[in-house]
């Protein structure tokens, strides 16, 4: 069995292939060590040299499924967030349950005064003392990374804000934070920058206690694009009716869920099985 061999990330980057990640991804999506180092040893002996990345997430997740399907969901993390489009708005709906499952009250799409001009910010988060304007980075494709320019762009932004938060009476020392969201990874300016200029981050993998991923997977907080059974036309109507997360469906019941959705019975039927597998009571 070949383990040493390049592969080609969706970047067009090459690096050298490494089973330990591969294994380490299953094991987060729920699969026993042992399982997920089977499934490395599998992908390694069947992929070609510089395999795309795609073809190796591919192969990975149809083995994870056949040991678990609520595992193969989990697995689809990465790609079922970069389905939350095109437009962007439904990740930005999804981040701000995604905060508000965390402590936060959030809104979405608010219109606020800056010090120079007027902004429309994708996420207003308060908790406590706390006052988050962020902005959400949405990628389509899973492998473009947020670069610095983005971070640049999000913190002029937020200190055209943070000047008028200043001088609010009474207000003088709330913690104002200025916040970049993105479904995938930064790059290392942009990460620079932002540790620099006191920019938070929260991209997939970064910061590593407080990622994207590990927000979502702490609270199970799993988008509804993450349920084979919900397809294009399917999404559309589960956004249209304010249905973004796996959680929500599996808290309603199956009639409410029918009605709510607007799907026919027969794929309400089986998005509810799934989300109700993926995100069990308790």
């Amino acid at each position: 069995m070949v383990m040493d061999f390049t592969i080609t990330k969706s970047t067009g980057q090459k690096e050298k292939f490494e089973a330990r990640k591969l294994t380490e991804s299953l094991i987060r999506s729920g699969a026993p060590p042992d399982v997920a180092s089977e499934i490395a040893r599998a992908v390694a002996r069947e992929m070609p040299p510089s395999a795309h990345t795609r073809a190796i997430y591919r192969m990975a997740r149809r083995l994870l499924k056949k040991y678990s399907a609520v595992s193969g969901m989990k697995y689809s993390l990465k790609k079922a967030i970069s389905s939350l489009g095109p437009s962007g708005y439904p990740f930005e709906k999804y981040m701000a349950r995604v905060l508000r499952s965390h402590g936060y009250k959030a809104e979405v799409n608010k219109i606020i005064q800056g010090y120079c001009v007027s902004h429309e910010v994708d996420v207003v988060a308060t908790r406590e003392n706390e006052y988050a304007v962020v902005e959400c980075k949405y990628h389509i494709n899973g492998g473009t990374p947020t670069d610095v320019k983005v971070a640049l762009y999000v913190h002029s932004r937020f200190e055209d804000i943070r000047k008028v938060f200043a001088r609010i009476p009474g207000e003088e020392n709330a913690d104002y934070q200025g916040w970049l969201v993105t479904n995938t990874r930064c790059t290392t300016d942009a990460i620079r920058y932002a540790e620099c200029a006191g920019l938070k981050i929260v991209s997939w993998r970064y910061p590593a206690k407080e990622s994207l991923e590990k927000m979502i997977e702490e609270k199970r907080l799993y988008p509804v694009t993450v349920l084979p059974a919900a397809r294009k036309k399917t999404l559309d109507s589960l956004f249209n009716n304010d249905i973004i997360l796996a959680q929500e469906i599996a808290d309603m019941g199956e009639r409410d869920f029918l009605r709510r959705s607007g799907l026919d019975e027969a794929t309400a039927r089986a998005i509810k099985r799934q989300a109700d597998a993926l995100c069990p009571c308790g």
